[in-house]
């Protein structure tokens, strides 16, 4: 009988009994324990690593299930001949990475494996932070009222119940009057654009979109991938260059104004009426309001949303949960103008909604309870706290740092003046264990191949993400930085 003993990390994000499969698993690839051999009982092993019976058998259970262990009636578990070609199967198989090419140990992140490395990526979130007892609780709720009709279809457009919760929310907090039936919801912003796509299609002839140079790359994606043309407009310090933008054919234009991604500009409100006056000059030209973070502003009073301020019906608002709750929360909505309602209501109202219902109903439910509007508070304290942490952090270097865009938003600039390029910041980040992101990558050429920067466009710039990171990590990560970037 073989005694085994794993070392097990009450702390890992992998369950007890994962880890004793794993474990036992490798020891069974590798041959350290031989063909036949009668494994520890599950009583003896429950009790020699301070578990469950139930844990212990959830991972014989799946070894027996894959067929590395056969379960004797009253003898116990022994382990099976597995064959002379399975270590070398296996070996093959973890030499290669998620993306198919091979990789070593060296190739990977200079001080550990990717699992330590220090992310400063733009685009997370703190999920620690989520209400869970109150999301629990909305869940119970919505069954215990709703019953079997929570799993009842809805309105191709959203729930209705959503939908009102969503004008509620959108009037108090964004100044944004509208209507439920102007509201139409899609399972994350991907689908959204392209339904708005084809929305706007049904009303033009001809469409040419206007994007802010850098540009948020998923939205420019998706827009070329449906042959939409894009025409790159740079930027100036208050956001979208008003005389590129007129100077071009575009009859629509997508803009982030709230915190203008990834340089973090946050539009004026001169600058927005300036945006609202060229739609209303031409007929047919609309405004894409994506307003994806906007409740996270640091310093003074929110800036009303562009919709807000529209009194011709030109502006389009882009809605999402992802950064306001959590990444895998894929409900998106459109808040879009009367035409172009009567529009997708003529040509497209055959799409049925791409959210289940008792999703939109639980957030429907978290909203109107007030648990949504507390949990932003909550989380805009923590994103400050983090963010202040983060400054403070670099303040011991300011004389060869230039730091930006910490008004709003979940990520920072940093320009570094030390001579290194922006690649070799990238590159000297990455061998320190820490993971930043150049600012080069968001400008996109125009078709005179030509990045139509401005005179105000950074170099040796990397944007800094703080959202899903712990204050030990940011400290420690900064520490790390400076260490690399020799400051």
């Amino acid at each position: 009988m073989i005694m085994y003993l794993p070392v097990l990390d009450n702390d890992s994000a992998s369950s007890l009994y994962m880890q004793i499969y794993d474990g036992l698993k490798q020891d069974l690839i590798s041959g350290l324990v031989p063909a036949g051999t009668r494994l520890s009982s599950k009583r003896l092993l429950a009790s020699q690593l301070g578990v469950s019976v139930n844990t212990v058998d959830s991972a014989y259970q799946q070894l027996v299930s894959e067929g590395y262990l056969e379960a004797h009636a009253k003898s116990g578990y022994f382990v099976c001949d597995l064959g002379e070609n399975i270590s070398r199967a296996e070996a093959s198989v973890n030499a290669y990475s998620d993306s198919g090419t091979a990789v070593s140990a060296d190739t990977d992140y200079a001080a550990g494996s990717k699992s330590s490395v220090i992310d400063f990526s733009p685009n997370g979130v703190d999920l620690s932070a989520l209400p869970l007892s109150k999301i629990k609780k909305t869940i119970r709720d919505v069954f215990e009222t709703a019953g079997v009709q929570a799993f009842a279809g809805c309105d191709p457009q959203g729930a209705e119940v959503l939908r009102n919760a969503l004008c509620k929310y959108l009037r108090e907090s964004r100044g944004l009057i509208c209507r439920p039936e102007q509201i139409i919801l899609g399972a994350g912003t991907d689908y959204i654009l392209q339904l708005l796509i084809q929305i706007l299609r049904s009303m033009h002839d001809v469409m040419t979109v206007a994007m802010e140079n850098p540009v948020y790359n998923k939205a420019y994606q998706i827009f070329t991938g449906l042959q939409v043309t894009v025409e790159l407009i740079p930027l100036d310090k208050s956001g979208i260059h008003m005389e590129s933008l007129s100077a071009s054919r575009s009859n629509i234009v997508y803009t982030t104004p709230s915190h203008q991604f990834p340089l973090g500009i946050i539009m004026p409100v001169n600058r927005r009426t300036e945006l609202l006056a060229w739609a209303s000059a031409v007929p047919g030209r609309y405004i894409i309001e994506d307003d994806y973070d906007s409740e996270f502003r640091y310093a003074g009073r929110p800036i009303p949303a562009i919709s807000g301020l529209d009194a011709q019906n030109t502006v389009i608002y882009l809605g999402t949960f992802s950064k306001s709750i959590a990444p895998s929360v894929r409900i998106s909505y459109l808040v879009v103008p009367p035409d172009l309602l009567k529009a997708y209501k003529k040509n497209l109202s055959y799409y049925n909604t791409t959210i289940n219902h008792p999703d939109q109903l639980i957030l429907a439910k978290f909203i109107n309870s007030g648990d949504f509007e507390r949990h932003i508070n909550r989380m805009r304290t923590t994103y400050r706290r983090k963010r202040d942490l983060f400054v403070q952090a670099l303040a011991p270097y300011k004389d060869k740092l230039l730091i930006s865009g910490t008004d709003a938003g979940l990520h920072l600039l940093c320009c570094v003046k030390n001579g290194m390029t922006e690649e070799e910041l990238v590159g000297n980040a990455k061998n320190a264990a820490t993971k930043v992101y150049g600012i080069s990558s968001y400008y996109l050429f125009d078709k005179t191949g030509i990045r139509p920067y401005l005179s105000f466009a950074p170099k040796s710039t990397v944007l800094l993400g703080y959202a899903s990171l712990t204050e030990e990590q940011i400290i420690e990560g900064v520490s790390a930085l400076a260490r690399a970037w020799q400051l």
